[in-house]
């Protein structure tokens, strides 16, 4: 059964979190990991663990949940964006991003969901391009579809894909606007 937590500094599974996000995420894609704490801007940072399968990936260990997971995400009006997702590299391919995406679901059952991928016609070689590509298939097997949405955010090209609804640009522009209003040194697009 996959539970999900709340990340803060002094949380147990910080650790594990911080290091995913460091490893999963390029520096260029990355913000300091003290914004994705602070409370200027209402985020949803939250650790996911497999209850049923422990450490050792059996259910005997079931004692010692399996960290599964993070996910970072701003809701403000019917948008909930999915900021940073990830699941450590030994655990994809087993079902659990697509729980993760459900449990953020059920929680905002009634906003568009998007997030970002980096644009395939953007790859430098075949493997980025392989990675690009089994993401996007990822978020379409999930039911995301692609959106009139592509912008640059710290030297990378990105494309929105939503799930729930279309996300127009403008109401993109809109939501980052109304959530960095007071913070005007943010860097989003």
């Amino acid at each position: 059964m996959l539970q999900f937590f709340d990340v803060t500094r002094d949380a147990p599974w910080f650790p594990q979190v911080k290091a995913l996000y460091e490893s999963a995420f390029p520096a260029n894609e990355r913000i300091p990991i003290k914004h994705l704490l602070d409370d200027k801007i209402k985020r949803e940072f939250w650790a996911f663990f497999d209850k049923e399968e422990g450490a050792s990936g059996s259910v005997e260990d079931a004692a010692t949940p399996t960290f599964c997971g993070f996910s970072n995400s701003i809701t403000h009006g019917s948008i909930t964006n999915i900021v940073y997702f990830a699941v450590p590299p030994e655990l994809r391919s087993r079902g659990y991003g697509s729980k993760i995406l459900q449990a953020i679901r059920r929680q905002h059952p009634d906003t568009r969901i998007v997030v970002d991928i980096e644009v395939e016609e953007d790859s430098k070689d075949a493997e980025e391009l392989e990675r690009r590509n089994r993401r996007r298939e990822f978020y379409t097997r999930n039911g995301f579809d692609a959106s009139p949405v592509d912008y640059v955010w710290q030297g990378e090209h990105y494309r929105l894909l939503s799930a729930g609804g279309t996300v127009t640009e403008k109401e993109f522009r809109d939501f980052w606007k109304e959530i960095l209003k007071d913070i005007p040194e943010a860097k989003y697009p």
